[in-house]
């Protein structure tokens, strides 16, 4: 199902991914992201479902965030490692929302794979052993 990336660094394509986030930099962020890339995001988040090519995931990241954090919510890379064919990243969140003005704070592991040098898939997880899982299970459908 995915094909194994050209990008040589693939620990510095999720660290660019997640800094074109933090600055909202629509074009950066697109440019890393296949056309058909899928994200999931945790299965407790308010809106759960999958989001499937790069305009769904864009939207999903970007506009909605900036109609929903203020400017100083950001997500902060504590550990970045790869996994096999994939990319697990430990991510620290803060920052306060929008409408409330309530501080926010949390932690996600990210599983990303990757497909022609992009970010084809990023999945979402509250728990380590099963984004690892995740990460291994992408491999097994490799082959």
């Amino acid at each position: 199902m995915f094909e194994e990336s050209t990008t040589p660094d693939l620990v510095e394509l999720v660290r660019r991914f997640n800094d074109a986030w933090n600055r909202r930099d629509v074009d950066a962020f697109l440019s890393l992201l296949a056309p058909e890339a899928v994200y999931r995001p945790i299965t407790t988040w308010p809106e759960p479902q999958e989001r499937r090519g790069s305009d769904e995931v864009r939207r999903f990241f970007i506009p909605d965030s900036l109609e929903v954090w203020t400017e100083d919510f950001t997500s902060e890379p504590r550990t970045i490692r790869e996994h096999g064919n994939a990319v697990i990243a430990l991510l620290r969140f803060s920052g306060h929302a929008m409408a409330s003005g309530i501080e926010i704070g949390g932690g996600v592991f990210r599983v990303f794979r990757f497909r022609d040098g992009q970010i084809a898939w990023i999945e979402d997880f509250t728990d380590r052993d099963e984004a690892r899982a995740a990460a291994e299970r992408l491999a097994e459908e490799r082959g």
